[in-house]
């Protein structure tokens, strides 16, 4: 298994996340030109033998040999020659799965503990135990948002251990008090298929078949999910997604588009659609090398090189507040009657976050005095409320002369205007009667 925050592979390794990145600085021993030659002359064995796709593999292994004649590896150590022979590999195929790394301790790791055919290992280490608990499996933060929208940002789809397994089910739970439900893969770099289906299971009928994965030379079995101690199906679900998204992430991500049980809000994921296995190379070098690719039970395809396209395209970093906006439209609709002018108010205040609206006259022209409560402009050009010598609060535009604020967006201020300048404030609390002030001076 393969996590954003651990290198280790383990038990039921399936769909990684990328570590084409190189490892933090650390000192390098000088090598000579036979360890180098060694260590190349390895890694082509392993990528002739394993990649996935066998003409791929033979034109991986021509050019590392190619690179190598031409003194393109002379002098390089460590990281500096990670680096180079990935550079190499990936003029032939850009495979975020397709890497080699410098990390002397992993690598003896996994010397002592090598992964069979099929990327998979034994028991899984205590190093990797801790990772995941460490990490709460990947279960970072559970978040209630207003309108009562569950939010579960999911860094790492870890599994593998009891303490993985208690992790999903407490964000499960959580997720079920929800009227809809946000799962945030912005940042998920994948991790173990086993996760995958655990996740599926809470939205799909038990014994759905899910992902082949065929590996060099095999067909494969289907992952299938399984009986869940309740059922989220139903529930407005929202995905959230990046070009950060990778490998097991964009796998839930496939089975969130192709069974239709929720909606992509975000960006194309990252296409990496093969799984990998990792591989000691002399030297203290770890070879990551695609091994299989990830065919999805329904449609057939894969997601190699083109990802996942999201149902909502937008800015990654606006994907949260989209989901926000469209969750709270739909319960406007289809809500309980005395809840609906609530989400719509929602809706209104996450949709001018992500679309800034003019409310029609200078916000210097609403600034003022209004009984005991201040309106301003900030030093950032924000109008600001506050009142009783409390901190000032940034108000949102939603509308012609129509504002909230941040932190209490059920409340809309409506500015009375004449000539350009506010003369009047009414205040529409929730469940209250608007209150209107005039302005001072």
């Amino acid at each position: 298994m393969r996590f954003p925050h651990i290198l280790f592979p383990f038990a039921a390794v399936v769909l990684p996340f990328s570590f084409v990145h190189p490892c933090p600085a650390r000192a390098q021993e000088a090598i000579s030109p036979a360890a180098t030659s060694a260590t190349i002359a390895a890694l082509r064995k392993e990528v002739a033998a394993r990649y996935v796709l066998p003409d791929t593999a033979a034109a991986l292994d021509k050019a590392l040999a190619g690179a190598e004649a031409r003194g393109e590896f002379a002098g390089l150590t460590g990281e500096a020659l990670a680096q180079k022979a990935t550079e190499v590999m990936h003029g032939v195929y850009e495979d975020g799965h397709l890497s080699l790394m410098y990390d002397p301790a992993q690598s003896a790791l996994l010397a002592a503990h090598p992964m069979d055919d099929d990327g998979e290992q034994g028991d899984m280490p205590a190093e990797a135990v801790r990772q995941v608990a460490l990490n709460n499996a990947g279960v970072l933060k559970l978040e209630l948002l207003q309108g009562n929208i569950r939010y579960m940002d999911y860094r790492g789809f870890m599994w593998g251990t009891p303490e993985a397994e208690k992790a999903m089910e407490t964000a499960m739970e959580f997720l079920r008090g929800g009227d809809a439900i946000v799962i945030d893969l912005r940042r998920n770099g994948g991790g173990d298929a086993d996760a995958v289906a655990a996740l599926a299971s809470y939205f799909l009928p038990a014994g759905t078949d899910l992902m082949r994965f065929e590996m060099r030379g095999h067909p494969g079995m289907p992952t299938k999910t399984h009986a869940t101690p309740f059922s989220l199906a139903g529930k407005p679900v929202y995905v959230l997604t990046s070009h950060f998204t990778f490998s097991a992430a964009e796998e839930f991500a496939d089975h969130v588009s192709a069974f239709g049980f929720g909606k992509l809000v975000g960006e194309n994921t990252g296409g990496g659609g093969f799984q990998n296995t990792f591989v000691a190379i002399p030297g203290g070098y770890v070879a990551s090398i695609s091994i299989g690719r990830a065919v999805h039970a329904k449609t057939g395809k894969d997601w190699q090189t083109v990802g996942i396209a999201p149902a909502i395209a937008v800015e990654a970093d606006k994907a949260l507040l989209v989901a926000q906006a469209e969750a709270m439209d739909g319960l406007a609709k289809t809500g309980p009657e005395n809840e609906r002018w609530a989400a719509g108010r929602l809706a209104a205040f996450y949709r001018a976050q992500v679309s800034p609206i003019d409310p029609g006259h200078a916000l210097a022209g609403y600034a003022g005095t209004y009984g005991d409560r201040v309106l301003a402009i900030d030093p950032a050009g924000n109008l600001t409320t506050s009142r009783g010598g409390r901190p000032p609060v940034t108000l949102v535009a939603v509308g012609e002369d129509t504002f909230v604020p941040e932190s209490s967006p059920m409340q809309h201020f409506r500015f009375v205007t004449e000539g350009g300048r506010a003369v009047a404030l009414e205040v529409d609390q929730p469940g209250g009667l608007p209150q209107r002030t005039d302005r001072k001076g």
